[in-house]
């Protein structure tokens, strides 16, 4: 494995979720920070569903060989499709945007989808009953993206960063896409669109991969049975390697260290044929292209 350890220094996971949450989590962000240096790793995008996590991770580097980098998910903690919201998290250093994830119409709507519960699934359900919280966010408003939308994108635009899609349904994402470009943005990912929960089948994946867009791929789909490994490694494929990112979603106590996502995917490219410089195409070369780092 000497050969698979070389072809994964510097790699980057866009996709984790660290401690402190409002959830637990299997490891803090100065954990994974230890780990992923230990590792040769160049570090992690950290994720929260309720929160930036941008002021956490400036806090946390602290001149460690891997950082920890901030992202922003527009859920209604941080009013929704905030435009002010991302403006300040980038000013803070934040690197990733996702469009509304536990907020969003489908996640909201679709009340059970197969396997496991997310863990925050009952944390969540508590927050929406608080009076006040807001009703499920749409992205789409008479066949168009709303206003509030094209604010975001000027801020996602202006600041360099990546947009993430988040738990939208298919004819969400095509038109995000489509406004995302409008506005000058090139640096898309499609959230784990493997989730049933998003009904976005792999020939309207290969549509996105073609318009531009990467197609993510979470190793916590793949551990939870949300994803069969071998659906995965077909999807890789369909969409090819340079339209790809293969990401951990890790955080989960039961799924373990994060820093592991990067290693268990590779692995599994490994067993599967994959040479060493397609696994560090898709997990060094992708996530920093799409980071520009």
């Amino acid at each position: 494995m000497g050969e698979l350890e070389e072809a994964l220094k510097g790699a980057i996971d866009l996709h984790t979720h660290p401690a402190p949450d409002i959830v637990q989590r299997s490891q803090t962000v100065a954990e994974a920070i230890i780990d992923f240096a230990a590792a040769g790793y160049a570090g992690f995008v950290a994720k929260s569903h309720v929160a930036s996590t941008a002021s956490l991770c400036r806090a946390a580097n602290t001149g460690a060989q891997a950082q920890a980098i901030g992202a922003i998910a527009l859920n209604r903690p941080v009013g929704g499709l905030n435009a002010g919201a991302v403006e300040v998290a980038a000013r803070l250093g934040a690197r990733v945007v996702w469009l509304p994830t536990v907020d969003s119409r489908r996640q909201r709507e679709q009340a059970t989808t197969p396997g496991p519960a997310p863990v925050w699934a009952d944390t969540q359900a508590e927050l929406a009953r608080t009076p006040g919280y807001g009703p499920p966010i749409t992205v789409l408003k008479d066949s168009g993206v709303v206003p509030e939308l094209h604010d975001v994108l000027d801020v996602v635009r202006e600041h360099g960063l990546l947009l993430a899609t988040g738990h939208l349904d298919c004819d969400e994402v095509f038109a995000v896409i489509g406004a995302a470009k409008d506005h000058g943005i090139d640096r898309i990912m499609v959230t784990h669109p493997d989730l049933p929960r998003q009904r976005i089948t792999l020939e309207a994946q290969a549509e996105m991969a073609r318009r531009g867009a990467w197609i993510e791929r979470t190793m916590a789909s793949v551990l939870e049975g949300k994803l069969p490994l071998e659906n995965a490694l077909r999807g890789i494929r369909a969409c090819g390697p340079g339209s790809t990112l293969l990401t951990g979603d890790l955080g989960q106590p039961h799924n373990g260290p994060i820093a592991n996502g990067i290693k268990r995917w590779a692995t599994c490219l490994h067993d599967a044929g994959f040479a060493p410089q397609q696994i560090h195409e898709l997990l060094v070369t992708n996530p920093r292209e799409a980071l520009q780092s």
